[in-house]
């Protein structure tokens, strides 16, 4: 039997929960996501994008003035949340002017970077700028693990300096892990040095494969090993014992309250989503926001519109992602393979734990491929 009782209730809704919950069902867009470029000083292994040399020719990129505009349009509709993401921002050489911009329509304003071209110079502007958060991406707790990943030498040390000239000027920073098979083993030093550095520490278990389609960054998805090691660390049996997804919600936030801008214009629902809805070059963003079908069509994927999922034993330990079940799996409305597997081994942990009656029917172990 599920074990009931104060200790296994969910943490309670913040305010500021209540209020996202109420953008996401009105479809009142809150948040956007802006990739400025695709251009890059890393070449990272299990990237998703497939990036271009920092010097790269970039022509079809969205000007100064179009990404002015952009954020006059996302102004107007109220926006609160925005991130300003790449590859790498600071290969722009208009990053700061659109920054400042950013800055002045009041915006709550995050910056991702990997942090190797921030100087104390770069640092001053940045402190000036008053973001929410700087959050950068550190894939190991040692030099060694994190530029297998990165594939530039000092990159390591580089971010680290990054981290220290900004808490030294007294920016929040956000140290960024997705865990893979050559760091996942690291994660408690890595816990410990986002400490070191004053940084709030923040992990994922997603690895994707390429938004073209090919499968090479799964070659560092975690094994069933690692994330049974995982669970067995880290996971929150309040947030899993008692869940119970209703049928008629969707099963993310996809086309709720955010939207995903890339580097030449067009608009996706999320980050995995890769579906063009629109382009800002040839209609304005209240109008791809408010008239295009397809924000309706995907916030009809609730969990019982999924012909699959919508009956899995597994459901109330899944994490469904759809941009994953199409690009992976081929199939928006099907199962999500990953998930799948994540949601298993969830419930394995919190069996081991005596949470949950060993004799409740899961679906066979999902086999995941990797490679090219």
């Amino acid at each position: 039997m599920t074990v009931e009782g104060p200790a296994l209730e969910p943490p309670a809704l913040t305010a500021y929960d209540k209020i996202v919950a109420k953008t996401q069902k009105q479809h009142r867009l809150f948040s956007a996501h802006w990739e400025l470029t695709y251009r890059c000083n890393q070449r990272c292994t299990h990237c998703y994008l497939d990036v271009l040399a920092p010097a790269a020719p970039a022509p079809a990129e969205l000007t100064t003035a179009e990404c002015l505009r952009v954020m006059d349009e996302l102004a107007a509709m109220g926006v609160l949340n925005l991130t300003l993401s790449g590859g790498e921002i600071f290969v722009r050489r208009d990053l700061f002017e659109i920054a400042e911009y950013a800055r002045g329509k009041q915006f709550l304003l995050r910056l991702f970077t990997n942090g190797i071209a921030i100087t104390p110079t770069i640092a001053d502007r940045i402190a000036a700028l008053h973001p929410y958060a700087v959050e950068m991406s550190v894939y190991g707790a040692q030099p060694e693990t994190h530029e297998i990943i990165t594939c530039v030498p000092r990159s390591f040390e580089l971010t680290m300096r990054a981290f220290r000239l900004l808490r030294e000027r007294g920016v929040r920073t956000a140290m960024k892990t997705p865990l893979m098979r050559e760091n996942v083993r690291e994660f408690h030093a890595l816990e410990a040095l986002a400490a070191e550095l004053g940084a709030m520490f923040r992990y994922d278990i997603t690895i994707s494969p390429k938004d073209t389609g090919g499968r090479a960054p799964l070659q560092h998805r975690l094994t069933d090993d690692d994330l049974l090691w995982l669970f067995r660390e880290t996971m929150d049996p309040r947030l899993w014992v008692n869940r119970a997804p209703a049928l008629d919600q969707p099963t993310c936030n996809m086309a709720g309250n955010a939207l995903v801008i890339d580097p030449y214009g067009d608009i996706f629902a999320c980050i995995q989503g890769r579906r063009a809805i629109g382009n800002v070059r040839t209609l304005p963003l209240r109008t791809i926001w408010e008239e295009s079908p397809v924000w309706q069509e995907l916030r009809q994927l609730t969990l019982g519109a999924l012909p699959v999922c919508g009956t899995c034993e597994l459901r109330a330990f899944c994490v469904r992602c759809h941009g994953l079940a199409l690009i992976e799996d081929g199939d928006l409305r099907g199962p999500c393979s990953v998930n799948c597997r994540d949601a298993r081994l969830r419930r394995q942990v919190l069996v081991e734990k005596g949470l949950l009656p060993s004799d409740r029917a899961a679906p066979e172990r999902v086999t995941l491929e990797v490679g090219d």
